[in-house]
């Protein structure tokens, strides 16, 4: 494609992310099919971050849109309502699109209304390469996986699903984005998923891209892991496919019932454990995973899984309660 109404404009939101957003902006800048524009939607910023956008210079034009205190979902429609042009990219401070990125997008947008890339969890500490191994989606498993990996995908939700796809590797058309209402800004998080969900729904055209990789960083400590999943399922809860948080807590009780139980319940627990770590351990002898890390997979699982049960439980009380968004620290 080609010409000014062919254009991609790139939307990021921001808060206080003054060195992820440097990383974002120099991998924007080494595309090999650069952004018609990155509109920037900054929640009020104190570190640094805007100075950073303003000082800034590219190979393409930056805009920069002040939005103090709104949440994430919020942030993403306004830079979406500002965008020139009628393809959205969208991604986040702290990812790294891989060179190709926007140009898979641009090649793919032909023949569909919403373009889902993929996420290259990327690992500097032996905790985030466990993570990456126990708790994402991975694109070498996106071509013909054996049957017992995609209904450990389909069970457990460790593989690609488009209905599910994060915010920081998608792209969609204007025109699908108004259809749909926009990201929804009455949740605390999980408002790409939902609205990715409304977009499969409603039946758009929808293709998964591998090639449009965007490389990020799981955080590096074991609370920094458990307050993103609790922050994700707080907001989670209030959008479509609550069924799985239900399942989660239902499997996690049932457990703590069977350890107290007789040698049968124990030997169903420790099949039930085994299939839901299949993948991960899968996942860790390809990828040669020293044997003195292998402790850390279950303990992982474990983490996510609480911290997301604790975070819908929170979830359901601020529905409840009627809070209709989060604090101001919620866009990042």
């Amino acid at each position: 494609m080609s010409g000014a109404l062919d254009q991609i404009s790139v939307v990021v939101p921001v808060l206080n992310d003054r060195e992820g957003m440097s990383e974002l902006l120099a991998a924007l800048a080494e595309q090999r099919r650069a952004p018609g524009e990155c509109v920037v939607v900054d929640g009020g910023s104190t570190d640094g971050t805007v100075q950073l956008l303003q000082t800034w210079r590219g190979p393409f034009p930056l805009r920069i849109i002040s939005r103090p205190g709104r949440n994430i979902a919020a942030a993403r429609n306004a830079g979406i309502r500002a965008a020139r042009y009628d393809w959205i990219a969208c991604t986040d401070a702290g990812c790294r699109p891989a060179p190709g990125w926007l140009a898979a997008i641009d090649a793919a947008r032909g023949s569909a209304d919403f373009v889902a890339g993929v996420v290259a969890v990327e690992a500097g500490t032996p905790l985030q390469r466990v993570l990456a191994l126990t708790h994402y989606p991975s694109a070498e498993e996106l071509v013909e996986p054996p049957a017992w990996i995609r209904a450990t995908h389909r069970l457990f939700g460790r593989g690609y699903v488009e209905e599910r796809s994060g915010g920081a590797y998608i792209a969609f058309s204007k025109a699908t984005w108004l259809a749909v209402g926009g990201f929804p800004e009455g949740v605390y998080a999980g408002e790409d998923r939902a609205f990715t969900s409304a977009v499969v729904h409603r039946g758009f055209r929808t293709l998964r891209v591998p090639e449009a990789a965007v490389r990020w960083n799981p955080p590096a400590t074991w609370l920094g892991n458990a307050r993103m999943f609790y922050t994700y399922s707080r907001g989670d809860i209030r959008a479509p496919g609550r069924r799985r948080h239900a399942l989660r807590l239902v499997a996690w009780v049932a457990a703590a019932r069977f350890i107290a139980g007789d040698r049968t319940s124990r030997l169903l627990l420790l099949a039930g454990a085994g299939a839901y770590l299949a993948l991960p351990v899968h996942r860790a002898r390809r990828a040669r995973l020293p044997l003195r890390d292998w402790w850390r997979i279950p303990v992982a699982v474990a983490v996510k899984d609480l911290s997301q049960i604790a975070g819908a439980a929170r979830g359901l009380v601020d529905a409840a309660r009627g809070v209709p968004q989060p604090p101001p620290r919620a866009v990042s």
